[in-house]
């Protein structure tokens, strides 16, 4: 049983591994919550047999003798609400990209934001050092514009699994116009 967070990105990639793993009919999951932390102790309490984390939590799981059974990465740059205009992307662009070379240049420096926000209370993360962390899981890349083959793919596989209906029409899921002139006006910014 898998405890995953039905809704969520994590929910989505977990089922990903499995189907990768098993056929899609051997899949068994069960509802668990959104916070990682959370979905940790619930495993480890018994309440379901593996789930999917992210960081903090997966060096945690590990210095407990947890087994890492897979890892997948997500271009989380890819959703944006239709009100959003070119300028306002670009400067989350900018950001972005800023950020990835900040953290690529010196990726030890920055697993301390590790330990902030919604981890900040929980002990087991505040005991790691900087040394606990498997550097080659951090992997960062620029926002780039969506590849249309595979946004495609994502939603036929989401449909697939009946979490979205309808047809992928590349015109009405992709504003291309407002990506454009973003990824533009980022990339001058950067030069």
């Amino acid at each position: 049983m898998v405890g995953l967070d039905y809704g969520n990105g994590t929910a989505y990639a977990g089922l990903q591994m499995l189907e990768g793993a098993v056929p899609r009919e051997a899949v068994t999951t069960c509802a668990a919550v959104t916070h990682p932390g959370e979905r940790y102790a619930a495993m480890m309490r018994g309440e379901f047999d593996a789930t999917t984390l992210q960081e903090p939590w997966i060096t945690v799981a590990e210095k407990a003798g947890c087994r890492l059974v897979s890892t997948t990465f997500f271009h989380g740059t890819w959703v944006a609400g239709p009100d959003l205009d070119p300028e306002r992307y670009a400067a989350f662009l900018r950001g972005v990209t800023r950020a990835v070379r900040r953290i690529k240049a010196d990726k030890r420096r920055y697993v301390s934001y590790f330990k902030q926000g919604w981890a900040a209370g929980d002990p087991e993360v505040q005991a790691l050092t900087p040394d606990d962390f498997n550097l080659g899981r951090i992997q960062l890349r620029e926002p780039t514009p969506i590849p249309e083959d595979e946004a495609r793919w994502a939603w036929e596989w989401m449909a697939s699994w009946g979490l979205i209906g309808g047809t992928f029409d590349v015109t009405t899921q992709i504003n291309r116009k407002v990506e454009r002139e973003a990824h533009e006006l980022a990339s001058a910014a950067l030069r």
